[in-house]
């Protein structure tokens, strides 16, 4: 589907969406993250774009729309942190023999001296190569020479060298881009009577002011033993919430019902030295933008829990 039919698709899914729950009589589309409302001639200004969860280039997946501001803006430097993130995972993986396929990029470090270099695996035989483009040409020589030099003399056995991947990345940047990327799953699974409670409100506004630490307790590893990558669950016990798996990471969000402020519970009610148990139900990714809670109607008995447990926030 092309990307404007794309566009055009969501902005129709939100306006009826709204029209459900709201007394909004207008053809519009709210930004699930700001709340601002934006009529039909926003998709012809890009005014609204596709947000993609997790980011596009780490393999998201587009399933809403959000305003430029809350995408471009906002969340261009937390979805830069995923990304980052992600490229040192993977290439500690790959370094690991975890991955039998990778590309990144690098500083080497044998013999005094230092190159950026392409690190790259084939079916698990890995290779380096100088990055001609970004070297200097000097040391690129010597480098090669020295090469040449250790094979020739058969000292290459036991010879020390260094790689440092050179993705570095924000650490709290990367934790609010997975809270964003969280949120808009969530926002695509569930739908505005979701995204727009008001227990919901901290998490938005965390998004939007990403540099300051409005929320905490919201970010957990995941725990290993867990294989499944990708979830959502219904948290029922100890309370009422919502987890989300992002392969190594987990987000916990507010449910429609529980505590006024989830997170200041958390506080007050968790150890952060012990494990919290869950016990709910848990749902695959949505693929497209679903909105379940707003067209509860259209779904059948298997889905119809998931409505009941909306309630009216």
């Amino acid at each position: 589907m092309k990307k404007s039919d794309l566009k055009r698709k969501f902005f129709e899914k939100g306006a009826t969406a709204l029209r459900n729950i709201s007394v909004i009589d207008q053809e519009c589309y709210c930004c699930p993250i700001c709340g601002y409302l934006y009529l039909p001639e926003a998709l012809e200004t890009d005014v609204l774009t596709l947000e993609h969860a997790p980011p596009q280039k780490i393999g998201g997946k587009p399933l809403a729309l959000t305003c430029k501001e809350c995408n471009s803006v906002a969340g261009y430097s937390v979805d830069s942190a995923v990304v980052q993130r992600q490229k040192l995972i993977d290439f500690t993986e790959a370094l690991m023999g975890q991955k039998r396929n990778f590309k990144g990029r690098a500083s080497f470090l044998i013999g005094g001296e230092t190159l950026n270099i392409n690190f790259e695996k084939a079916e698990g035989t890995p290779s380096i190569k100088p990055a001609r483009k970004i070297n200097d040409p000097k040391k690129l020589k010597a480098y090669e020479d020295y090469m040449n030099y250790l094979h020739k003399n058969g000292k290459w056995d036991g010879m020390k060298f260094t790689i440092t991947p050179t993705a570095r990345y924000h650490i709290k940047y990367s934790k609010i881009g997975d809270l964003k990327n969280a949120f808009v799953i969530c926002f695509a699974f569930f739908g505005y009577r979701f995204a727009l409670n008001k227990r919901l409100s901290v998490v938005r506004e965390q998004i939007v002011n990403y540099k300051e630490e409005i929320i905490d307790y919201y970010w957990l590893p995941s725990d290993p033993k867990i294989t499944q990558k990708h979830f959502i669950c219904l948290i029922e016990k100890p309370v009422d919430a919502l987890a989300v798996k992002l392969d190594h990471s987990t987000v916990i969000l507010p449910w429609v019902k529980g505590p006024e402020n989830l997170y200041e519970y958390l506080k007050s009610n968790h150890d952060p030295q012990k494990p919290i148990n869950f016990q709910g139900r848990c749902y695959s990714w949505p693929r497209t933008l679903e909105m379940r809670l707003d067209f509860t109607s259209a779904y059948n008995k298997r889905v119809q829990p998931i409505a009941d447990k909306a309630g009216s926030g």
